[in-house]
């Protein structure tokens, strides 16, 4: 059941996984660790990509493929990120320096980002096949261990779904839709029209106030989901509850600011 296609009352219904695939995921690894043996990793990767991509496997397991045969060159794309920002904030770079950071940087950043949606579009397409702590801990194997990057995959993914879900039923909002690639690395999740005007989203991880600022001549607000939104892959009711309040708290406070202006 897809959550943007279901109402957000309906997706606090049961899940149901799907028997195999477990069995199926253990095959691919085995597969994986065979052919880096013979090949090594990389044609490994390239051969299985092509296999599971060209519709000889059956969803969900050719879509899972994909995300799994990549999670290792990713979760290491994270930690040359994280070094980069660094860099960029440590004020020690040189002018060139500094140039081709910054290029290297918003490089690995699109890649991340395309990713990151792939993990998004998994679930909430197979939300019903596969459990979120079985999807955490293949992406861990996956990345050789990485348990920290797989997991905040997942919760990122998951607080975009949650905060969609919730915004979805919200009649403040019109035209409401996830941000394309582009504007997501222009720092938003979502897009939609408010009293008239352009707002932009932002779901963010953890427990904080909402943020509400301007970006670019429209209303740009950054709302928190906290974990316990969610219960594996479903919104909570609670949850709904109060990502709506807070979204309607940052919608308010973004009506004052336009007072004052």
């Amino acid at each position: 059941m897809s959550i943007q296609n279901g109402s957000p009352e309906t997706m606090v219904q049961g899940i149901v996984t799907t028997p195999g695939i477990t069995v199926q995921v253990t095959s691919l690894f085995e597969e994986l660790a065979s052919q880096s043996h013979l090949y090594g990793k990389s044609e490994a990767v390239n051969y299985l990509e092509e296999v599971y991509a060209n519709g000889s496997r059956m969803e969900p397991m050719s879509r899972l493929a994909l995300l799994l045969l990549h999670a290792g060159q990713h979760a290491k794309l994270q930690t040359l990120l994280d070094s980069d920002r660094e860099a960029l904030h440590g004020g020690r770079l040189d002018h060139e320096q500094r140039i081709e950071t910054s290029n290297h940087y918003e490089t690995l950043r699109h890649a991340a980002c395309e990713y990151n949606h792939a993990v998004r579009s998994f679930i909430e397409s197979h939300r019903e096949d596969v459990t979120r702590d079985q999807l955490v801990d293949w992406l861990s194997q996956a990345s050789l261990g990485n348990h920290r990057w797989a997991d905040g995959e997942v919760t990122g993914a998951t607080s975009e779904i949650a905060l969609h879900a919730a915004l979805m039923g919200m009649p403040e909002l019109a035209g409401l839709r996830y941000a394309t690639l582009e504007e997501d690395l222009h720092g938003f999740d979502f897009t939609a029209e408010w009293q008239g005007q352009e707002v932009t989203i932002d779901a963010k991880t953890g427990r904080y106030a909402p943020i509400v600022e301007r970006m670019r001549g429209h209303r740009h607000l950054e709302i928190y989901v906290p974990r316990d939104a969610m219960e594996g892959f479903r919104l909570t009711r609670h949850g709904l509850d109060s990502l709506r309040r807070e979204m309607r708290v940052a919608l308010a406070q973004a009506a004052r600011l336009q007072m004052a202006i």
